[in-house]
């Protein structure tokens, strides 16, 4: 439509709200966390050649006297060897960024930019790979357990993914969460825990030669604090480092909530086939059925959850304090549910004995008891935050959606409305496309629909207050709609656009 001749078509009014905030790379606190999980094993490599010689062998204490695994020793290579590696990357790019941008044509700038980039997640995989080696050998050393905790961990990680009941985060990041709890968050967990089992001991036990009680009581009452801090600082990390690179696609509670909950599903498997390579394989069922299925998405699922959700919010904080305390509570309830779920857990399991006569009707049921006597609040917690974060999101959608329609790009319709609002609408629409259309139909709607809810949710951010510089062009957006509404049909009989051939 154009304006007629002599005539200026009217500015529309600016939304009355504070500029948008403009954030530092992302890239730079991601290395820093990194750095922060090298010092804390640091901590615990000099606290380990600090301790006093332990020479009581009482048997109270010969759970913190286990050999050391040979996959940690390799790890106390790897990590100096990557803290290397890192020196020597983070010394080429300080010179080449000293060199100054090139000043040449475009190629030769995006050359330069993409290097600068590749030393950045060099640095980042120097520090973080060398914690994959413990899992990575439980895994492959243990692969039965790991086939049998799979499919109910995949399963659990598709509700995750589907509990967004809008708009979705894309499938490779929730993957590179499960990833990072599985791998890195699970091998830093039990390289700290072993650095403990082996420092600690030294510390209480040499002021005890005649009677060692009172110091046992200490170490197994500081055990699973250890266990609770350093396990979910891992996991914690995982959430602010694919925060800070990929802030476009966690853009609050939900998506915080969800990612926290893949990352804690992976730490979760590692756990699991870690504790079944030395557990009595008499207790496998035992181990499996209170890990994998009763509190496959409570414990550490739940507590992961809590501080994505806290990550989340601190997005529209505008107060730095605000922000802290968003991301100090989110990590402080984490670490606090920790090590009580692992306290009552121990005097629970003692007593489930006494409670249940038969040991077939204690594992049924009196493992779901104390799963919900220890997480279920916390459970609960994430729940509700998770709900009232997806009700938020549908108000703001609603309001997005319809000021889309209003503005006639075509990329949003009147009909469409309804539908976008309505998961179940959408779930039924999937399943008649999939039956009509096969895979290509499917994957083209869900392209298409996760398109449109992108482009609302993004104009909503955008007249939020607080909104960032993150938050991506809505003519960007509009013009993939478009695209996808007129795309070519994956095969002759794909229809060209699924979504609008089922509505009619």
């Amino acid at each position: 439509m154009t304006a007629a001749a002599g005539t200026v078509p009217p500015v529309p009014p600016m939304p009355d709200r504070p500029p948008a905030r403009m954030h530092r790379n992302g890239m730079a606190g991601a290395v820093v966390v990194a750095l922060a999980l090298s010092a804390v094993y640091a901590v615990g490599q000099i606290l380990f050649w600090t301790a006093p010689e332990l020479t009581s062998r009482s048997p109270w204490i010969k759970f913190f006297l286990l050999p050391a695994p040979k996959p940690f020793q390799v790890t106390r290579v790897l990590l100096p060897v990557g803290w290397g590696v890192a020196v020597l990357i983070g010394v080429g790019l300080l010179l080449t960024r000293r060199g100054g941008t090139p000043e040449g044509d475009s190629g030769t700038r995006s050359t330069a930019e993409r290097t600068v980039r590749a030393c950045q997640f060099g640095i980042l995989g120097a520090l973080l790979l060398p914690f994959t080696a413990m899992p990575l050998a439980s895994m492959f050393g243990n692969l039965p357990q790991l086939l049998i905790c799979l499919p109910t961990t995949l399963a659990a990680l598709l509700v995750v993914h589907r509990v967004q009941l809008y708009r979705r985060m894309p499938g490779w990041l929730l993957l590179t969460g499960f990833g990072w709890g599985a791998l890195i968050g699970g091998g830093f967990g039990i390289v700290m825990i072993t650095w403990f089992q082996r420092a600690m001991p030294g510390y209480f036990m040499s002021r005890y030669w005649e009677r060692p009680k009172d110091s046992v009581r200490e170490l197994y009452t500081l055990f699973p604090l250890n266990t609770a801090v350093v396990t979910e600082l891992g996991k914690a990390a995982g959430v602010a480092v694919l925060f800070l690179l990929f802030r476009r696609h966690i853009d609050g509670v939900v998506s915080g909530v969800v990612l926290g909950a893949a990352v804690g599903l992976g730490f979760n498997l590692t756990e699991t086939v870690h504790y079944l390579s030395f557990v009595n394989p008499e207790h496998h069922f035992t181990q499996f059925w209170d890990r994998q299925v009763v509190g496959l998405m409570a414990a550490h699922v739940a507590f992961t959850a809590l501080v994505g959700a806290g990550i989340g919010a601190a997005r529209w904080l505008s107060a730095r304090r605000d922000r802290l305390l968003a991301v100090g509570g989110g990590l402080l309830a984490a670490v606090g549910g920790h090590f009580e779920t692992d306290v009552m857990l121990m005097h629970l399991d003692n007593r489930r004995a006494d409670w249940y006569a038969d040991e077939t009707l204690g594992l049924l049921v009196g493992i779901p008891v104390m799963t919900v006597i220890t997480s279920g609040v916390f459970v609960a917690l994430y729940v509700l935050v998770l709900r009232r974060g997806l009700k938020a999101q549908a108000a703001g959608l609603a309001d997005a959606l319809r000021a889309e329609a209003d503005a006639g790009h075509g990329a949003v319709t009147e009909p469409e409305i309804d539908l976008l609002l309505s998961p179940r609408r959408r779930l039924l629409l999937e399943l008649r496309v999939w039956r009509r259309d096969g895979t290509a139909g499917l994957r083209h709607l869900l392209r298409f629909q996760q398109a449109q809810l992108d482009l609302a949710v993004q104009r909503w951010h955008r007249a939020r207050p607080g909104a960032d510089s993150f938050i991506p062009p809505e003519g960007r957006l509009r013009d993939r709609v478009l695209e996808l509404k007129g795309a070519a049909p994956a095969t002759s009989q794909t229809p060209s656009s699924p979504a609008r051939e089922a509505l009619s």
